[in-house]
């Protein structure tokens, strides 16, 4: 069973703030496609992934659904401080697994005693503004080809393993394209055999050539989402 510090956000609390959370800290299992937040919902919880994945999304007046970002065991959700007390997004689940979940008056009780979650929640929060940047600006400069071997890639990452469970109208949701341009991408790397897929998912076979066809925002997502040091150095010299 994973520890609770195996989540990169409770990993860099001092000793002090780490014990005053885990009597807190209790342990779900979430499935895939279960929503923790709707657009104007109350803040009840927060959450510390360990080996889920939590994929943000906004909803569109047209009736579509936009995706931001993804969680993963690296961050916390969500990131509102000390009076704010509903979610904006649509936060849901795109890979099952395991979760610590911390009422929300606990962590707003940390916040109020000591800077130290503080300064991790205001470095994640920097960290969350980098990554919807750098993905605004690359869902609108890059080509389908490229933007779908990114989200691949990421995906493998995220969940260390070379079989991705993505559905393709999933894939187009995330990338905010129709299903049939997913299709013809995803046939693509099938031939040049870069990828098998199968029902509800696929296989990554050749990761160095994805890569090659991946824009160069891959490895710049990449490095942010695995970005800690920054907060460590922060709590070490509040």
């Amino acid at each position: 069973m994973p520890q609770p510090k195996a989540n990169a956000i409770l990993a860099q609390l001092p000793s002090e703030e780490f014990q005053f959370l885990l009597p807190h800290l209790k342990m779900v299992s979430l499935k895939k496609g279960e929503v923790l937040f709707e657009p104007g919902g109350a803040i009840d919880h927060y959450y510390f992934p360990l080996t889920c994945i939590l994929e943000l999304a906004v909803d569109l007046a047209d009736g579509n659904v936009g995706s931001t970002t993804v969680i993963n065991m690296n961050g916390i959700y969500p990131l509102h401080l000390i009076g704010s007390t509903t979610s904006h997004n649509r936060s849901t689940i795109s890979s099952p697994g395991l979760c610590y979940r911390v009422p929300a008056w606990v962590i707003h009780e940390e916040l109020r005693r000591s800077q130290s979650l503080l300064w991790l929640l205001l470095s994640e929060a920097v960290k969350l503004f980098e990554l919807a940047s750098v993905e605004s600006v690359c869902l609108r400069h890059h080509s389908l080809e490229q933007i779908t071997a990114k989200l691949i890639l990421l995906s493998m990452d995220n969940l260390g393993s070379t079989v991705v469970s993505f559905t393709q109208q999933e894939m187009a949701n995330s990338l905010g394209v129709r299903r049939e341009g997913v299709t013809i991408t995803l046939k693509k790397f099938k031939e040049r055999r870069l990828i098998t897929t199968h029902r509800g998912g696929l296989k990554v076979l050749d990761r160095a050539g994805l890569e090659r066809s991946a824009c160069d925002c891959y490895n710049t997502l990449r490095d942010l989402r695995h970005t800690t040091h920054t907060a460590t150095r922060l709590v070490s010299n509040g």
